[in-house]
C-alpha cells in the first residue's frame, strides 16, 4: 500500500516537473520569435517577415505595409524595444486562449496617440510564428 502512494507522489511530482519545462520551453520560443521579428522588422526583410507571419500569404500586400510602417520609424522605438524584458501573457482577445507580447511606444510630450504592437501566438500555429500582429 505504501509503495502504490510513493509511486503515486512520484507520478503527480512528475507529471507537474514536466508542465513547467514545457511553459519555460514555450516562453523562451516566444521570446526567440519576437527577437527574430524585431530583426526582420530593423532588416527590412520582407522575406523572413512573410515568414514569420501566419496567414500572411493573403494578406501579402497589408503585412508589407506593417514592416515598413515600423521600419520606418524603428529608430524612434528600438530603445523601448530593448530596455524592455518581453513580457508574456494569456489572453481571450481573438477567441480562444492565446499567448500575446505587447508594445506600447509613447511620445514624450506629444499628442499623437501612442503606437501599440501586439503579437499574437497560437499553440496550434506553432510559437515560432507569430499568429497575428496588430498595429
Amino acid at each position: 500500500m505504501k509503495a502504490i502512494k510513493c509511486i503515486s507522489i512520484v507520478l503527480i511530482l512528475l507529471s507537474i516537473s514536466c508542465c513547467v519545462n514545457q511553459k519555460q520551453k514555450d516562453e523562451e520560443q516566444i521570446k526567440a520569435t519576437v527577437q527574430n521579428f524585431w530583426i526582420t522588422v530593423q532588416n527590412d526583410d520582407e522575406e523572413n517577415y512573410l515568414k514569420l507571419v501566419d496567414g500572411s500569404e493573403e494578406y501579402r500586400l497589408a503585412m508589407l505595409n506593417q514592416l515598413h510602417y515600423l521600419n520606418r520609424n524603428y529608430n524612434k522605438i528600438k530603445s523601448n524595444i530593448e530596455s524592455k524584458e518581453t513580457k508574456i501573457v494569456n489572453t481571450n482577445e481573438l477567441g480562444e486562449s492565446k499567448k500575446c507580447v505587447e508594445y506600447l511606444f509613447i511620445k514624450s510630450n506629444s499628442t499623437v496617440e501612442p503606437l501599440s504592437v501586439k503579437l499574437f501566438f497560437y499553440k496550434p500555429v506553432g510559437y515560432n510564428r507569430i499568429f497575428n500582429v496588430q498595429i
